[in-house]
């Protein structure tokens, strides 16, 4: 069934986006590439954190510079991207110390107690690169989207000021935004239903409490901070780097 809907989603791709409906289905499938080498390299010892921030920096340059080329959207756009990154990655390390996001939950116990549960692996690490990972997921599409609209406002009135085209930026983040923030919400809670109906008549101060339930309130919650922080960086470099360039 997996090769039969891959087959159909390639078609549909060619069929709508022609030659670039082809190069986004092979920078899928090399996203997927990225993750599996991600998921090789922490089995063999390797420190999570430092992996995930080189996947993130691999990920957003094939998704940025093969499918929209290397010009001036795209480097101010990852520009923004590895900002951003920087922040996520600091706040991230600090609720790696404080927050209870390591072991697994208690919904988990029947599914792996046939397993050993001495991996010798820093699980905290883990979520750490698998909130890096996710974040930057969130932010790639926004950033084009605001980089890629400003570009051709400059295009079209070339006299326009750093300044206006910085507001022209914001104002179109300010759209995406909210579809963004409830695109988010609607993928992590569709993801996290089988909890909801496993504790179905359980009270929610229980629900708080699993580390499972942190975990995901913990994830959707940075890529909400990050999806608003990418817009008026975004906005900003890219009104630097459009004029700049064109001079």
């Amino acid at each position: 069934m997996i090769k039969i809907l891959s087959l159909i989603f390639l078609i549909l791709l060619i069929l709508v986006g022609r030659t670039r409906g082809l190069k986004t289905f092979v920078v899928f499938y090399l996203s997927i590439f990225l993750i599996m080498l991600y998921l090789t390299f922490i089995r063999l010892g390797l420190n999570a954190i430092i992996l995930a921030i080189i996947t993130c920096i691999l990920a957003a340059s094939t998704i940025l510079f093969i499918l929209n080329g290397y010009n001036v959207k795209t480097k101010s756009s990852f520009i923004s991207i590895m900002f951003v990154l920087i922040f996520v990655l600091l706040i991230t390390m600090f609720i790696g110390k404080t927050a209870n996001i390591r072991g697994f939950s208690i919904e988990s116990i029947e599914s792996i107690g046939y397993y050993s549960h001495d991996i010798n692996y820093d699980m905290t690490n883990v979520i750490i690169g698998m909130y890096l990972i996710c974040t930057i997921g969130t932010i790639i599409d926004t950033s084009i989207s605001i980089s890629s609209a400003m570009y051709e406002i400059y295009r079209n009135n070339k006299k326009i000021s750093s300044h206006e085209l910085y507001k022209s930026g914001m104002n179109v983040g300010k759209d995406i935004l909210s579809t963004t923030i409830n695109t988010l919400f609607f993928a992590v809670v569709s993801s996290f239903i089988g909890f909801f109906m496993w504790f179905y008549c359980v009270s929610f101060n229980f629900w708080s409490v699993s580390k499972s339930f942190e975990q995901n309130v913990i994830q959707l919650l940075l890529c909400f901070i990050a999806s608003v922080m990418i817009i008026p960086l975004t906005s900003y470099i890219s009104s630097k780097m459009i004029i700049k360039d064109s001079k």
